[in-house]
C-alpha cells in the first residue's frame, strides 16, 4: 500500500505535539546531583568508640592492722579504806594472757589487749585473793577498781606456862620432894651383873636420877673423843680398869678410885688402859 507523502509530515507533527503534551503533564524527576569529593578537611569527624569501661567489682575490706581495735585496761587496787595496795600480783586470762604487779600506789595498766571476756585475779600475801570477769571491747578502754579485804592479824597466842622443871641450874636448890625415898644400889655387883660385851665399843647405862644429878655407868672399850656437855658439870669417878683422860692437850692417868671434875664446856677424851674395859660412874649435875 503506498502513503500519500502529505500524511507522512502531518503524522510526524501530530505525534511530536502529543509528545509535548505528555511532558508538560508528567512531573520530571530532579537530575541526580553528584556528590562532591571527599577531601580530608570535608571528611566528617567521625569518633571512635569509648572502651567498654571494665565490670566493677568491689574491693575487699583492708584487713585490721594489729594494733586496730586494740584497748587497754587500767586497774587501781586498794583496800577498804582506799589506801592502795602495792605489790598485788595481778594475772588478766583471756583471748590475750597479762601478768603484774601493782605499784606503790596500787596501780597497773595493761595495753594491746584484743576484745573479748577476761577474768582478772589478784593475789597478796597481804589481802584476800579476789577474782573479778570483766568484758572488754574494741578500742574502748577499760577502768577496773578493786577494793581488797586485807588479811585480818592472828590473834596474839598465849603459851601454856611450861610444867615445873624436874632440874635445876648449878648452886641453885631443888624443890624438897615429899615422897621421895632413898635408892641404895651395889655398883660392884651391878657392873658384874651388867658387864659390857666383848665386841662392844662402849656402854652407858643410868644407875640414878635425881631432880638435880643424874648418873651413868660408863663403860669404855674403844675411845670416847671430843665428848662435851655445854649446860652441865660432869664428876667421873673410876670403877675398875685403868685409862687416860685427854682435856686441852693434856693426859691424865685414870685408875681405880681416881675422880675426876670435868666443867661444862669443856670437851673430853677417854681411852682404856690394858686388856680391861675402862669403867667409871659418870654424874652430871645441872
Amino acid at each position: 500500500m503506498m502513503k500519500s507523502p502529505v500524511l507522512m509530515p502531518l503524522a510526524i507533527l501530530l505525534f511530536a505535539g502529543v509528545g509535548a503534551v505528555w511532558a508538560q503533564t508528567t512531573p520530571q524527576k530532579p537530575p541526580a546531583q553528584t556528590p562532591p569529593p571527599v577531601t580530608a578537611a570535608s571528611a566528617p569527624k567521625t569518633q571512635a568508640p569509648a572502651p567498654a569501661a571494665p565490670p566493677k567489682t568491689q574491693a575487699p575490706a583492708p584487713a585490721p592492722s594489729p594494733v586496730a581495735g586494740r584497748a587497754s585496761i587500767t586497774i587501781m587496787v586498794t583496800d577498804l579504806s582506799g589506801k592502795g595496795v602495792a605489790d598485788v600480783h595481778t594475772t588478766v586470762t583471756g583471748p590475750v594472757s597479762r601478768e603484774g604487779a601493782t605499784g606503790r600506789d596500787g596501780g597497773l595498766a595493761f595495753q594491746a589487749l584484743r576484745a573479748g571476756n577476761y577474768r582478772l585475779r589478784f593475789d597478796s600475801p597481804e589481802v584476800i585473793t579476789l577474782e573479778r570477769d570483766v568484758t572488754i571491747k574494741a578500742g574502748a578502754p577499760v577502768e577496773v577498781d578493786v577494793a581488797l579485804d586485807r588479811v585480818p592479824a592472828k590473834p596474839a597466842t598465849t603459851q601454856p606456862a611450861p610444867p615445873p622443871s624436874t632440874t635445876t641450874r648449878a648452886g641453885a636448890t631443888a624443890p624438897p620432894d615429899a615422897n621421895a625415898t632413898i635408892d641404895l644400889l651395889s655398883l660392884p655387883d651391878w657392873v658384874e651383873a651388867n658387864l659390857i660385851g666383848r665386841n662392844d665399843p662402849q656402854k652407858e647405862t643410868i644407875v640414878g636420877r635425881t631432880a638435880a644429878a643424874t648418873a651413868r655407868v660408863i663403860q669404855v672399850r674403844d675411845p670416847i673423843k671430843d665428848h662435851v656437855r655445854g649446860d652441865a658439870d660432869e664428876m667421873l669417878y673410876v670403877i675398875a680398869g685403868q685409862g687416860v683422860l685427854r682435856a686441852k692437850g693434856r693426859d691424865q692417868s685414870l685408875d681405880a678410885g681416881s675422880l675426876a671434875v670435868i666443867p661444862r664446856g669443856v670437851a673430853y677424851s677417854l681411852e682404856r688402859r690394858g686388856r680391861n674395859p675402862l669403867i667409871a660412874l659418870s654424874i652430871v649435875g645441872k
